[in-house]
């Protein structure tokens, strides 16, 4: 029984000094992927059941291989839009989310339209001529150790002035 004992002890210990260590070297780890986003086309700004909607297509290009190593277990990345309108200071939404399970699908170059379920609305009627940033998020999720988030923002975009809808977005959409 003393030397089953022992064993547990030896074993647990052992593990428990290759977690930290892992967990570790995950603070000198310092990923610096490429990251390009911008509006490519505005589709239409509505006044829809009591709020603006507003529709885009933006384009994506990212390289996200450096947030990958031995220890990356995956990575969840999504882009908001944030704004600031006279009813409220902060205004953010998720409008595309993916998570990157493996090193060989991180890197992304794609024309991004967004619809449900993510809407950009504001109930305030105020995106007309309204500046705003989109923000590419990362999150990294180890094996073993504490999760790694960090952004890129693309500020000085602006909503248009008019109300319109290009023939391509469904009514309700």
């Amino acid at each position: 029984m003393y030397r089953l004992n022992a064993l547990f002890t030896v074993a647990s210990t052992a593990l428990a000094v290759i977690c930290a260590a892992a967990a570790l070297t995950d603070w000198t780890f310092t990923p610096d992927p490429s990251v390009d986003l911008k509006v490519k086309s505005y589709d239409g700004l509505q006044r829809e059941a009591g709020e603006h909607r507003a529709w885009m297509t933006m384009q994506l290009k990212a390289d996200l291989q450096s947030l990958f190593h031995w220890n990356t277990k995956q990575a969840f990345v999504y882009i908001t839009a944030e704004f600031e309108t006279p009813k409220n200071k902060v205004n953010q939404a998720v409008v595309w989310s993916r998570i990157v399970q493996q090193q060989k699908d991180a890197k992304i170059s794609e024309s991004l339209r967004f619809g449900y379920p993510y809407q950009l609305t504001d109930p305030g009627l105020s995106l007309h001529n309204t500046t705003f940033n989109l923000t590419f998020d990362w999150e990294t999720v180890p094996v073993v150790g504490a999760m790694h988030r960090d952004r890129r923002v693309f500020s000085g975009m602006k909503f248009p002035g008019e109300y319109f809808r290009t023939r391509s977005i469904p009514k309700g959409w």
